[in-house]
């Protein structure tokens, strides 16, 4: 979600700094601090759907957040407390070979896309280097792992097969997801009625929503209120891409069963509901010697974290851990 902010330039005194914004802890764990900005940034895309997904911030907003926020903050005590075992063991991560997950990253979820890549490390607010050095530490994790917790039963062909039917939703080619489904459109500001608030757009769009949900015809709705495009065919996007909508809108309208009647669903110009009519999800790659290794690799380590959680819950009774509401 973009935010457009204006600022007066004040000229200053060169010997008058500007002030610089303290940070603020979130937890600490053996006296090393996490900070609010760190579980912002791991917490932002998570953000961006709940704002979409509840424009009214209310109550199911708030426990949606707290959960994610914890789960978040869980994870970067865990993932504190094994950094602070592992410095005193000195491994190091070639650059190199973090530079290769930075790139299977950006191939995977932005198809290669670098301009997009830098949207999303815009929008939660992370640099190149900050990210770079968060993979650097997720990979020197996993590689403890490894090697801490390598004595584990091999995988068997069974283990590796059902691992690559589980995985089958991530392993897609998601580029090639398809949807059509229903959409209605109100924008927050209606041109035909100026003196109409955002707060009366979204009253509105909540109404419709409850119309269809109970019954209302989708299409008809669609015919006579939509500002979006197809309103003339009763709102209807045929086979459209996942990568030809929006990341937010289109996880939650992929996440929907087919059937399901969706929001309002907030974005920076107004408010949709949309009704999922079908999905085609994209190809599998297939079930080469490559990706046999792949699923066998991703079994045995689910194996070692059994070990690993048992490791971890250790950790965590001999440490000092704080957190900050």
């Amino acid at each position: 979600m973009k935010f457009l902010l204006s600022a007066t330039i004040i000229l200053a005194s060169p010997l008058i700094a500007a002030p610089v914004p303290l940070l603020r802890t979130a937890a600490t764990v053996n006296g090393k601090m996490i900070t609010t900005r760190e579980v912002e940034q791991q917490l932002a895309p998570t953000v961006s759907m709940l704002l979409a997904k509840y424009p009214r911030r209310g109550d199911k907003f708030r426990e949606a957040f707290a959960e994610a926020r914890n789960e978040v903050l869980d994870e970067l005590i865990e993932h504190k407390l094994v950094l602070s075992s592992l410095e005193e063991k000195n491994l190091q991560i070639p650059e190199y070979l973090v530079k290769q997950d930075v790139e299977r990253f950006i191939r995977i979820n932005f198809s290669g896309n670098q301009e997009e890549f830098r949207k999303y490390l815009k929008s939660i607010r992370m640099t190149r280097r900050e990210f770079e050095k968060s993979q650097q530490e997720k990979i020197l994790v996993q590689s403890f792992k490894r090697q801490q917790f390598k004595d584990v039963a091999p995988a068997t062909d069974s283990e590796i097969k059902e691992r690559y039917q589980k995985r089958s939703s991530d392993l897609r080619d998601r580029s090639k997801d398809v949807i059509t489904f229903r959409k209605i459109y109100i924008p927050s500001i209606d041109q035909d009625n100026p003196v109409a608030t955002q707060e009366d757009q979204l009253a509105l769009a909540e109404k419709l929503a409850a119309e269809v949900k109970g019954g209302a015809d989708f299409s008809s709705v669609a015919k006579s209120h939509s500002a979006g495009a197809f309103a003339d065919k009763g709102g209807l996007w045929e086979d459209t891409l996942r990568s030809d909508l929006e990341v937010g809108f289109a996880d939650i309208v992929f996440d929907s069963p087919e059937g399901a009647i969706v929001g309002p669903i907030k974005d920076r110009v107004g408010f949709t509901i949309v009704q999922v009519v079908k999905i085609s999800t994209g190809p599998l790659p297939p079930f080469d010697a490559e990706m046999r290794e792949r699923m066998r690799s991703e079994v045995e380590i689910e194996k070692r974290s059994g070990r690993y959680d048992e490791w971890i819950k250790m950790l965590k009774r001999n440490a000092i851990i704080r957190r900050n509401t």
